[in-house]
């Protein structure tokens, strides 16, 4: 039996939680692969480094630590792009904004849209390639990000925040 369409969000209602692009997970298992290389040539940039200046009595044994950290967790990302993917989402309602992430500490932020300063849009080479889109949410004290969205998406979400923003401080 097909399940029951889900009820539109109505100001008596709450929005539902809305979850990233599917293809975050790609971009993140090759943004941690990245990084997983780059430490690896700095461990061994460094080793060889203390072999040419003779420095080779503990420096082995901490490099080789270090590379073995990296590497457990480089090996554990797929199951850590999971639970990120699972459990990062945001939502949009009519008086706030809401950040939810984390899997084993979880963290979610409520951002009272009269609180808001501005909304910026950011997108590195890596998101480009994705057509992905960051939203940063700046207030006062500090900035919040939605972390990839669609490029068409973030447009929206962006345009969408901003209305509200506008609309709270009129309310003021």
């Amino acid at each position: 039996m097909p399940a029951a369409p889900r009820p539109a969000a109505t100001p008596t209602t709450p929005a539902a939680w809305q979850p990233y692009p599917e293809r975050i997970r790609r971009m993140w298992l090759i943004s941690e692969a990245l990084q997983f290389l780059f430490w690896l040539a700095v461990f061994a940039a460094t080793a060889a480094f203390c072999h040419a200046r003779g420095w080779w009595t503990w420096q082995p044994i901490i490099l080789a630590l270090l590379a073995a950290v990296n590497v457990l967790d480089f090996a554990s990302q797929p199951l850590q792009t999971r639970y990120r993917y699972a459990f990062s989402r945001f939502l949009i309602g009519d008086r706030f904004l809401r950040i939810r992430k984390g899997w084993l500490l979880r963290k979610t932020v409520t951002i009272p849209y009269n609180r808001v300063q501005h909304v910026d849009t950011k997108q590195g080479p890596l998101l480009r390639r994705f057509d992905l889109t960051t939203i940063v949410i700046h207030t006062a004290a500090t900035e919040h990000e939605i972390d990839a969205l669609d490029a068409a998406e973030a447009e929206r979400v962006t345009a969408l925040i901003t209305e509200r923003v506008a609309a709270a401080k009129e309310d003021l």
